[in-house]
């Protein structure tokens, strides 16, 4: 619920500051260039942080896969704590399907030469059948 309220709070205040402009502000060149690279930019940094934090669980998983096994644990315990196999798959199928997207994406968008909003469209539209694409996988492998 905080997060919901946090998101509709800074929400209004960007729809705010933007009501002051006579301009659509993603129609100068320069101001889409900026924004398009923020994106980039936020992107980068959360699949930095994402990988770091998948390779500190990795660790500490096998940390513990390694107590585990000196101290004799019993099976039934120890089954129920390495249960995490198959979400890892759907995990990598989901981002090859994401990635694999936004590459027909960005080809599209460089054989048309397509800038400002359209480009946005073509990646986010691209985006979308990818992960229409992942569900269908997924509820076909899980059959």
């Amino acid at each position: 619920m905080k997060k919901i309220f946090t998101l509709t709070l800074l929400l209004s205040a960007t729809i705010g500051a933007h009501a002051q402009s006579n301009s659509y502000t993603l129609n100068q060149k320069a101001s889409f260039e900026e924004f398009v690279r923020n994106i980039v930019i936020l992107l980068m940094i959360y699949m930095v942080t994402s990988f770091i934090l998948n390779m500190i669980k990795l660790f500490l998983d096998d940390r513990l896969k390694r107590k585990i096994v000196e101290t004799g644990t019993p099976e039934v315990v120890v089954a129920q704590l390495l249960a995490t196999g198959k979400n890892e798959n759907k995990n990598s199928l989901k981002w090859f399907c994401a990635l694999g997207a936004i590459a027909v994406g960005l080809g599209i968008i460089g054989c048309y030469n397509l800038t400002d909003i359209y480009a946005l469209m073509i990646i986010a539209f691209c985006l979308a059948i990818g992960f229409l694409a992942h569900f269908f996988m997924v509820s076909r492998l899980s059959k």
